[in-house]
């Protein structure tokens, strides 16, 4: 169960995370750049929260949250938060499209977490190695990525059909253009890719030390390698088949599933797999 400060945090979490998803979805759909200003400010209160509570786990237990559904959609909605606020405190770009799917992804994930499973669990003393922190590190870093890169998908998609039917006002016009949006999605696509890289070479060593073998064809891994095949067959199709505009937007909004099936999904429906860490020596 939650102890101490983490009730109260995770709650400050919810509800930020919640009114500003639903400021950010009011604003945009009724083009109201006051809610939108609020929303991105109310990020701020939920992000610290966020972190506080990051922190406490990882003292409370001794070693990265990385354990369980909470500690997984914690981690994970941490990296997609955070450089969904870069972007807004950048101020380069308005990425209220990024907000419209990274706030109410993590809602969402951090609310299933705490209904599931909000204590922490014990964790294997194999598992407490250094690699557990660099192989979770470079995977959550890569699904806030691919978030990104989804989020931008949704905001391409919703200005490229405004200004395909001739429906452009002055608010969407503050956006940025679609060449800049789909830049921005490819280049968080790439960030993705090669943290999921990391991610997977992080894992194959330190499976070495622990099973004696790099790889093991564990159902984890075999998604990890099919979402990371995936989105390395659209980098190849933007380069060499000129993959631009709604269909690059649709693969980065359809690919971010396989991080989801590989990082939540697959532990709901096989419990075969090595990477649940919830139990003790």
């Amino acid at each position: 169960m939650l102890s101490g400060y983490e009730p109260f945090l995770i709650w400050i979490v919810i509800y930020s995370y919640a009114l500003s998803a639903f400021l950010h979805l009011t604003g945009f759909v009724f083009s109201k750049e006051r809610l939108l200003k609020i929303a991105g400010l109310l990020l701020i209160p939920g992000f610290v929260s966020h972190s506080a509570f990051f922190a406490i786990r990882w003292l409370r237990t001794g070693y990265f949250p990385a354990n369980g559904n909470l500690e997984n959609a914690i981690t994970g909605g941490w990296f997609a938060i955070a450089l969904t606020l870069y972007l807004f405190l950048k101020g380069r770009m308005k990425p209220v499209g990024v907000a419209l799917f990274t706030v109410p992804a993590t809602l969402l994930l951090t609310g299933y977490g705490v209904m599931s499973e909000p204590g922490p669990l014990p964790l294997s003393a194999s598992f407490k190695s250094n690699w557990l922190i660099v192989h979770v590190a470079f995977a959550q870093l890569a699904f806030g990525a691919y978030a990104i890169s989804s989020g931008f998908g949704i905001l391409y998609l919703l200005k490229e059909r405004r200004q395909r039917r001739g429906f452009m006002n002055r608010f969407y016009e503050r956006f940025p253009s679609l060449e800049i949006i789909e830049e921005q999605l490819f280049r968080f696509i790439i960030y993705g890719f090669i943290s999921e890289l990391i991610m997977i070479a992080a894992g194959a060593i330190w499976a070495k030390d622990l099973w004696g073998r790099y790889w093991s064809w564990d159902p984890v891994e075999v998604w990890s390698l099919i979402s990371w095949l995936l989105y390395g067959f659209s980098i190849h199709l933007r380069i060499t088949q000129g993959w631009k505009g709604r269909r690059l937007a649709w693969l980065a909004i359809f690919l971010l599933s396989t991080v989801i099936i590989t990082y939540w999904g697959v532990g709901v429906i096989i419990t075969n797999t090595q990477h649940i860490f919830g139990v003790s020596d």
